[in-house]
């Protein structure tokens, strides 16, 4: 959490810099593209790095991998419609840290699917706007769901643990998703951008890392695997708990922290109207550019 806080920090640092450069900007009109460019589809594919956050480890202490794609809609200026899917892994383990006797840990790999809304602090699109606009801070938040299925390893053997109830709570395999993040996009041409990404995803679920309440106590439990997979300490060397034990803190949902590069492709700007255009040259000019 304390690196993507810093993220974040900077995104606004950079931002108010950024505005205040903004108003020396000159303003232009270019017939080629009939008007301002008020709205425009693009689509976007990214890779990263994400980072589970619940009862085993916190963010930044076990990094797991994160591939997207979706689309962008500017529907305003500043204001777009954004929709991803998401393939990512997530891992967790109590091995060298304070819950070591629990000797827990799990793996996942997941599906991601959210709709949201996005903020640019320019309108870079625009060719109202001069020349220099080419990085842009933006802030997006949005609403979906996510997959996930834990697993682990015992004896050589991968366990679904989900199906085995390690805390006899029939779970689902689906949970809620609220994203927030912050970025900064680097405009290399009309078309073409990268953005540098950091978010957080809040889930209205508490076992993406399937421990969350108490133990069942092996006296309760008939099968071997199953008693051995909700208890692990022994493994350890510590004896088994009684059931109605901690095991995890059903207080705190868990969460999961991505930071992405993204590539954007404009398919097609519209003007105000909604009408299509398509400009004979989609490069942002570098030239300084005068007042007549």
């Amino acid at each position: 959490m304390r690196v993507l806080s810093a993220f974040l920090v900077v995104c606004v640092l950079l931002s108010v810099q950024l505005a205040a450069q903004s108003r020396k900007s000159n303003l232009f009109r270019s017939k080629e593209y009939g008007g301002n460019l008020d709205r425009s589809l693009k689509i976007t594919i990214g890779g990263g790095v994400a980072s589970y956050n619940g009862d085993l480890n916190s963010v930044g202490e076990r990094i797991n991998t994160i591939f997207s794609g979706g689309i962008m809609y500017k529907f305003a200026p500043h204001v777009s419609l954004r929709g991803e899917f998401s393939f990512y892994r997530l891992s967790g383990t109590d091995a060298g840290g304070r819950n070591s006797f629990r000797n827990l840990s799990f793996e996942s790999r997941n599906i991601e699917a959210y709709g949201g809304i996005m903020y640019e602090l320019f309108d870079v699109e625009n060719p109202m706007r001069g020349q220099g606009l080419i990085i842009n801070p933006y802030v997006w938040g949005g609403l979906g769901f996510t997959t996930f299925s834990p697993y682990t390893t015992l004896d050589g053997t991968t366990y679904n643990l989900r199906r085995y109830r390690t805390e006899d709570v029939a779970y689902s395999g689906a949970a809620a998703v609220i994203p927030l993040g912050a970025g900064i996009r680097f405009e290399i041409s009309r078309r073409i951008g990268l953005s540098l990404e950091g978010a957080y995803r809040f889930t209205l679920t508490d076992y993406l890392d399937d421990v969350s309440t108490t133990y069942i106590g092996s006296a309760n439990i008939t099968d071997n695997i199953r008693a051995r997979l909700a208890d692990r300490g022994p493994e350890v060397g510590q004896p088994f708990r009684e059931a109605g034990a901690q095991r995890g803190n059903p207080n705190r949902k868990d969460g999961y922290a991505t930071l992405m590069l993204r590539f954007e492709y404009l398919l097609w700007p519209f003007d105000r109207f909604g009408k299509p255009q398509c400009p004979p040259s989609m490069k942002i000019s570098r030239k300084p550019i005068l007042k007549r």
